[in-house]
């Protein structure tokens, strides 16, 4: 999508990718949905690796149907390692903490994602970012903490879980910055998904693993399902539109959160967490339209001086 395209095109490939986008949140929040329910009877460690298995075939089968199932040297190099600790990191923290704490809590608090990844990069590749950028990462903070609600009877420990979930995402993602472009999109994410597999096999000493029952064994083949068509919906919204007018409906996986929470649940946020959302998505969208307006900026500068 690099290339130039027709005027009257963009706006079609935009509704699409904003479609995508917020189909990728959907089917995310399912696949969380699906291995909690599966966590009721099998461990931790057994649905993850389960749903990774799943998705890594479906992505492995993906990438192979496009000739992107090759070997290539970026796989062994430290940004996709890193990549790959942040993603198992990620899913055993998130699964492990949206068993103990509600469910749309815990995904706001990864709406986080993108202001701290604006902080780090600062600080790890030496970014510009200029005092807006850090007006909304400090906001977007607070937000958070009204999640979190610390000191307060609403505070859970199990909730650090999310937090530290949160920044294994900020990691795979900054790393995923570095990897080499002429990587394919689906040789990564399949790469991913079999490295979230061996950290599921990790945990196997922990706790035995028991012959799932059908119910259980079909969550966690559904939870593959969707976690795949979340990647191809996803990569398909970068593709098909501009990032600008996709990211912010990225926000919108926190609808999904708040509905399968209270409709499979019963679990309603109180006033604090959900105006503690609210800043959390404001700051978020805050500093995508200063991202946007620099972008634009940028353009036209380049314009005059060509």
């Amino acid at each position: 999508m690099r290339a130039p395209a027709l005027a009257h095109a963009a706006p079609r490939n935009n509704l699409l990718a904003i479609a995508a986008v917020i189909g990728a949140g959907f089917f995310l929040i399912c696949s969380d949905a699906c291995l909690r329910i599966a966590s009721a009877e099998l461990p931790l460690g057994q649905v993850v690796a389960g749903r990774s298995i799943v998705g890594c075939a479906l992505l492995g089968f993906a990438a192979w149907t496009q000739s992107a199932l090759r070997w290539h040297p970026a796989i062994l190099t430290p940004a996709m390692g890193l990549r790959v600790l942040g993603e198992v990191g990620a899913a055993l923290l998130f699964i492990a903490a949206i068993l103990r704490m509600p469910f749309a809590n815990a995904a706001a608090i990864l709406q986080f994602i993108p202001l701290v990844t604006t902080v780090v990069a600062a600080w790890l590749f030496a970014e510009r970012v200029g005092w807006q950028r850090w007006l909304a990462g400090a906001v977007g903070l607070v937000g958070v903490l009204l999640v979190l609600q610390p000191g307060t009877s609403g505070f859970t420990w199990w909730s650090l879980l999310a937090v530290a979930a949160m920044l294994c995402m900020s990691l795979r993602d900054l790393a995923t910055t570095r990897i080499d472009r002429s990587v394919p999109t689906l040789l990564v994410g399949t790469a991913s998904a079999a490295g979230v597999a061996v950290g599921g096999f990790a945990l196997l000493p922990l706790a035995p693993w028991p012959w799932p029952s059908g119910h259980a064994a079909l969550l966690v083949v559904a939870s593959g399902v969707f976690v795949a068509g979340g990647f191809y919906c996803m990569v398909q919204a970068m593709r098909l539109g501009e990032i600008s007018a996709v990211a912010p409906f990225r926000y919108g996986t926190m609808l999904w959160a708040l509905l399968i929470g209270i409709l499979l649940w019963g679990e309603t946020p109180n006033l604090l967490a959900v105006f503690g959302i609210l800043v959390v998505v404001a700051a978020g969208l805050a500093m995508l339209a200063h991202e946007r307006r620099l972008m634009r900026a940028r353009l036209g500068a380049a314009r005059k001086s060509s």
